[in-house]
């Protein structure tokens, strides 16, 4: 497990693995038109402001030269970077004029978001069960908050091994105790490993289920079967993997097998196709 003393953050760093998982997720299920790029200058609408961003110049820095998976406000066409997951599109958050508390509500929970200090920024936006992801520019790091132990010990990836409380103001502390964490670089191949794992399972171009829920709530055989599609496609090995094809097989048998999920989930695979 990974001492905060051996983790440095990095912008360039961190950019490449914004990059890196988003691309990531382009080859296995993403449609490439929800990734927007930022222009060489960065994006000139993210400044820092007490009235909206009040975040500090080293997170104003990165949100202004990071990707963005598009948000337009309409479920029916956002897609998720993760399980009922919503990453948070700060160029165009920052232009919404909703607000500072608007936005450290949407991002960074309710219950903690006035003790998330100025150098820590969310990195999704959406309703109450959306995850919240918090990435720290000074220890170079991103807490899942409130990521259950069975979650995070199930994910597989070796943790921050420090105790909040020893480095942290105690109000701070109580919330980094309440999630997992990991260094910014070990958290994103840690979300890559889920889905070359078939732990996280897309079933359109931008939705996504996670295994362990859907085998404790979900119906029967189900899970068995996307994964089994996805193998016969090739995957996890990018160079025999046919993601149309791959998608349009999971669609195909969520109507022939599960027809009440297809019908919440095919609109997705209309507007994306």
């Amino acid at each position: 497990m990974p001492a905060l003393d051996n983790i440095a953050y990095s912008h360039d760093q961190t950019v490449a693995a914004f990059r890196s998982y988003y691309s990531f997720l382009t080859k296995m299920y993403l449609n490439e038109s929800h990734i927007i790029n930022p222009p060489s200058e960065g994006w000139i609408t993210i400044i820092a402001s007490p009235n909206t961003l009040d975040k500090t110049d080293k997170v104003v820095n990165l949100l202004r030269h990071l990707p963005y998976m598009r948000i337009t406000n309409d479920d029916t066409r956002d897609a998720e970077g993760a399980p009922y997951c919503k990453f948070a599109d700060w160029q165009k958050l920052s232009s919404s004029r909703k607000g500072r508390d608007f936005l450290k509500l949407c991002t960074e929970n309710a219950s903690i978001c006035e003790d998330v200090p100025r150098h820590v920024v969310g990195l999704t936006a959406g309703g109450r069960y959306n995850p919240v992801f918090l990435l720290d520019v000074e220890l170079g790091t991103v807490t899942w908050y409130e990521c259950r132990d069975e979650i995070s010990e199930a994910l597989g990836w070796p943790q921050v091994e420090d105790d909040p409380y020893d480095y942290a103001p105690e109000k701070e502390a109580e919330w980094r105790a309440e999630g997992a964490t990991w260094a910014i670089s070990d958290f994103f191949e840690m979300m890559k490993d889920q889905y070359r794992k078939l732990h996280f399972i897309p079933i359109s171009p931008r939705m996504v289920i996670d295994e362990r829920e859907i085998l404790q709530y979900g119906p029967e055989g189900m899970i068995q079967g996307l994964q089994k599609i996805f193998r016969e496609h090739g995957w996890p090995d990018l160079e025999r993997y046919c993601k149309k094809e791959c998608l349009d097989a999971v669609q195909a048998f969520l109507e022939e097998h599960y027809p009440e999920e297809a019908d919440r989930r095919n609109d997705a695979r209309d507007l994306d196709g």
